[in-house]
């Protein structure tokens, strides 16, 4: 089984759910959010991670019990513990605490009084008025859970771009390791790294049409095939994302590459400027009458439309077909160009590593400052720093900037404004 970093953050986080409508220990309800905060946001897979040998109680928030517990969900595809939390808690349980305004507390209510276990049933309850009834209930909440339940029904499910790139690079590795297939790319709001995407467009090019999409069908994550040709296919993965592959032409595949990122107003843009000389272009190529004249790679796109190469994720018409055509293209932020980061939370309050730890890992990553900026006392759900432990970590920021050669720890502190106007927070000198 491939097992992806949503996967296991999910799992995490289902347990959390179930735990806090059960009202177990708020510390082991956190561990689990933390744990599945931290492998939500790794850069790396937690799998591969284990196949290099590499220890997970190392990852922040990661002890050697949950360490112990993905090892075992990695290996087996199960976890006991959750097994026999459910076997006291239905699993649906969890799923309504999507819906804004049900919180754990309410979702044990709705279960205890009512036995609620999915939303089919909150809503029939709903509808029928047997909530507004209930503790920590009123007329109002009964029918904004059902204006909730119906949005939930309607929305696109999205994910983050973190998430589904990591469910990319699978899909695109198996694609490549098929014989035939001789470029692989994900295009779509993807390609243009969106916060968000709702599924991914996918290209490739190989010679055999029909082999490359048996091969693609026959991945292991896909859930359901919900259609298959001879050079496109939508298939459905197991965690929810919607995967369209389309086969083309090597002729083809920089004017298909270019159509699928999109957006579609930039599209337009490039394709009226490619109109405008008498030519034609689609996901096929650029054509002049019948004659093919261009297509196999954007760079020819562009080319064509009198264009430099504009990078994907410029393309939503938003000005930059005029800075391409005046030279003053934006040059895109790399890894690399980052200095800094002026917004860091750590232990004190609610990040997830103490302050050398932090400071040792902006030095790996080539940083040459951080702002340590934890939040003050009246985020009380955060731990905020009273001025007495706020005036301590100052402190430890002087020492600590006294060892560096080349690297600098910031002073700051995320201050509420209250409603009287006045701060959280007084300046420490």
């Amino acid at each position: 089984m491939t097992v992806h970093n949503a996967d296991i953050a999910a799992l995490f986080n289902r347990m959390a759910d179930l735990l806090e409508i059960e009202a177990a220990n708020p510390f082991r309800i956190r561990a689990y959010r933390r744990a599945a905060s931290t492998i939500d946001d790794l850069p790396e897979n937690v799998a591969q991670m284990m196949a290099e040998g590499r220890s997970l109680s190392d990852l922040p928030g990661i002890g050697e019990d949950l360490a112990g517990k993905i090892v075992e969900f990695v290996e087996t595809g199960h976890l006991k513990s959750l097994d026999e939390v459910e076997a006291r808690t239905p699993s649906a349980l969890a799923a309504l605490t999507a819906i804004p305004g049900l919180g754990p507390k309410r979702v044990h209510v709705l279960h205890q009084s009512l036995g609620i276990t999915t939303l089919e049933q909150l809503a029939k309850a709903a509808r029928e008025h047997r909530v507004r009834e209930l503790p920590r209930f009123s007329a109002d909440i009964e029918t904004k859970i059902l204006d909730e339940i119906a949005k939930h029904r309607t929305a696109e499910k999205r994910f983050k771009i973190s998430t589904a790139e990591d469910f990319a690079r699978g899909l695109v590795d198996y694609l490549r390791s098929a014989p035939g297939i001789t470029q692989t790319s994900v295009a779509g709001s993807f390609r243009r790294r969106k916060e968000a995407v709702g599924d991914l467009d996918v290209l490739a090019t190989c010679a055999d049409g029909p082999a490359a999409i048996e091969h693609f069908v026959a991945y292991d994550e896909v859930e359901t095939v919900l259609s298959k040709g001879p050079t496109r296919s939508t298939v459905l993965l197991k965690a929810g994302i919607q995967v369209d592959l389309r086969v083309v032409a090597e002729e083809s595949y920089g004017a298909a590459l270019h159509y699928f990122t999109g957006s579609k107003a930039h599209n337009i843009a490039v394709r009226k400027r490619i109109q405008d000389k008498g030519w034609k272009l689609n996901e096929y190529g650029i054509f002049d009458g019948e004659k093919r004249i261009g297509g196999r790679t954007e760079e020819e796109v562009f080319r064509a439309a009198d264009l430099p190469y504009i990078e994907p994720e410029l393309r939503e018409d938003r000005g930059e077909i005029e800075a391409a055509l005046a030279g003053k293209l934006p040059r895109l932020v790399w890894l690399q160009d980052i200095k800094g980061d002026l917004h860091t939370h750590t232990r004190a309050s609610d990040g997830k590593s103490e302050l050398a730890e932090m400071a040792a890992a902006a030095q790996a990553l080539g940083y040459e400052y951080l702002a340590v900026s934890d939040h003050s006392r009246h985020a009380t759900v955060a731990h905020g720093l009273d001025p007495k432990r706020l005036a301590a970590q100052l402190d430890e920021i002087d020492k600590l900037n006294d060892e560096y050669d080349g690297f600098r720890l910031l002073k700051s502190c995320e201050v509420d404004i209250l409603a009287d106007a006045s701060s959280t927070c007084r300046i420490i000198s």
